[in-house]
């Protein structure tokens, strides 16, 4: 490639997603067009925006997006993301948010006539609403001591975000240990509104790092949600234009050669085993989960087997029964709410915690439109109010899957090293060729920020510039 200007480097990006689109997108738009690049996707769509579907809001009669999973976001933590929105003439606007807390004693009383469930608080995002609404099972005395109890525990957990930092290792279990929050708040509060982010159930969040929860609360503090304006398929549409896409091309292994990479893959058309093909590239990009690399790329099979993950479900349906079981939900449409709400342009997520042996919240977002989007669902939908469902892929992060992380992402790494099976050199992102790129793949939180800074990091690797400003 060096000696000839004429032939370009073969790169192949397995996985249409964010992170894949976005480092296809880098590559391709090298100003001095080294780089062949052909993107494989396992569906019939790119899955950046595979799950979204648009609906008509009924009283407007406008047709709306739905994204799945949500992709709002806020603004401290996605500094990358909104450059590149900006770069890429991507409209995204202010989005409030009206949080109602309920708590249930387990899964199973959600199924009885009157469950011991009740909407406890209403939180608005960035207090856009002076005084919280009270929900109706509330008495006045009860509600000013619950907004005190909170404007206690939470001043002290983001006085502690800033002041006493994680440990190396430590998890953030650990951590609110440490700083002595209340079960109480903890599992009512805290918990729910960082599972709606993560989308795990509480004993996962729980295990997860605490400098990862801790530096995503430091980043998001005081700053507001956004939401792109018709929905992430203006991002998809822009990154793909001009891409080489095979779809309904399932990559069933990576394997490098003395001469390249090999990729064989499998047509999903018809009969999926009956059509084997294969490839040789200079490059492979890897923007999939650490389950898929696992399967894939025999050099990291052990690394990735001990990155969890788990399914998550989002559910779009009608099926209001969800939250009419909920005592006090109709305090959010009332009369003098909903001119609250409508004042502000707020919508309603309802964050249901399930207690029990395995705590768990299913947030409800209810849509413009009036549907409603349920992810991680614990309480029956009546499948014939469902429009759509999708699943999707969450990886963890626990202390010893950082660890890994760092080892193989940081070339440089002095940290103690994964025990391995078998003694073999630890395996570097890029080595033979080879790289990966995802939310996971980076130092934080598992959100869209992680895919394009592990994009960027990529794409500098291979020598191409960022034509939207970095931001550390």
């Amino acid at each position: 490639m060096e000696g000839d200007t004429n032939v370009k480097c073969r790169v192949a990006v397995v996985g249409s997603g964010m992170a894949g689109l976005v480092t296809a997108y880098l590559l391709n738009q090298d100003p001095e067009s080294r780089y062949n690049v052909e993107v494989f996707e396992i569906g019939g769509q790119l899955s950046l925006d595979s799950s979204s579907l648009s609906v008509s809001n009924p009283a407007t009669g406008i047709t709306e997006r739905i994204d799945l999973p949500m992709r709002a976001f806020s603004g401290g933590f996605y500094n990358n993301l909104r450059a590149m929105y900006d770069f890429l003439g991507v409209t995204y606007r202010p989005q409030r948010f009206l949080f109602g807390f309920s708590s249930i004693a387990s899964k199973l009383s959600c199924m009885s006539q009157k469950p011991p469930e009740r909407l406890h608080f209403v939180h608005s995002s960035n207090n856009h609403i002076r005084f919280p609404i009270r929900p109706q099972t509330a008495t006045l005395i009860s509600h000013l001591f619950e907004i005190g109890y909170l404007i206690v525990w939470y001043a002290w957990f983001t006085i502690c975000c800033f002041l006493v930092p994680p440990l190396p290792h430590e998890t953030f279990r650990s951590y609110i240990r440490r700083i002595h929050l209340p079960r109480y708040f903890v599992s009512s509060y805290l918990l729910p509104l960082f599972s709606s982010v993560a989308t795990c159930p509480h004993e996962a969040l729980l295990e997860f790092p605490a400098h990862d929860l801790i530096d995503y609360k430091k980043k998001t503090n005081g700053d507001q949600h956004y939401t792109v304006y018709g929905g992430v398929n203006q991002v998809q549409r822009k990154l793909s234009q001009g891409l080489q896409i095979r779809k309904s091309a399932r990559v069933v292994s990576v394997e490098p050669q003395a001469q390249g990479i090999r990729v064989c893959w499998e047509s999903m058309l018809d009969n999926p085993r009956s059509d084997r093909s294969e490839a040789i590239f200079d490059k492979v990009i890897l923007a999939v989960p650490p389950n898929v690399v696992q399967a894939i790329f025999k050099p990291l099979q052990y690394e990735m087997s001990q990155i969890p993950t788990i399914s998550v479900q989002s559910v779009v349906h009608a099926d209001e029964t969800t939250i009419g079981r909920l005592s006090g939900t109709d305090t959010l449409h009332s009369l003098s709410a909903k001119t609250l709400i409508k004042g502000s342009d707020a919508q309603i997520i309802y964050l249901r915690t399930f207690a029990g042996d395995e705590p768990q919240t299913e947030s409800i977002h209810v849509q413009p439109s009036g549907l409603l989007v349920t992810t991680c669902p614990v309480a029956v939908i009546n499948p014939a109010k469902i429009t759509q469902s999708s699943t999707f892929t969450r990886v963890l992060r626990t202390p010893q899957s950082r660890q890994i992380i760092t080892d193989v992402f940081n070339r440089t790494s002095s940290g103690p090293q994964v025990h391995r099976e078998k003694s073999e050199t630890q395996w570097r992102n890029g080595d033979k060729g080879v790289w990966l790129v995802g939310g996971w793949c980076w130092d934080g939180m598992v959100l869209l920020e992680g895919c394009i800074v592990s994009s960027m990091i990529v794409a500098d690797a291979f020598g191409v510039e960022i034509p939207w400003k970095c931001c550390p």
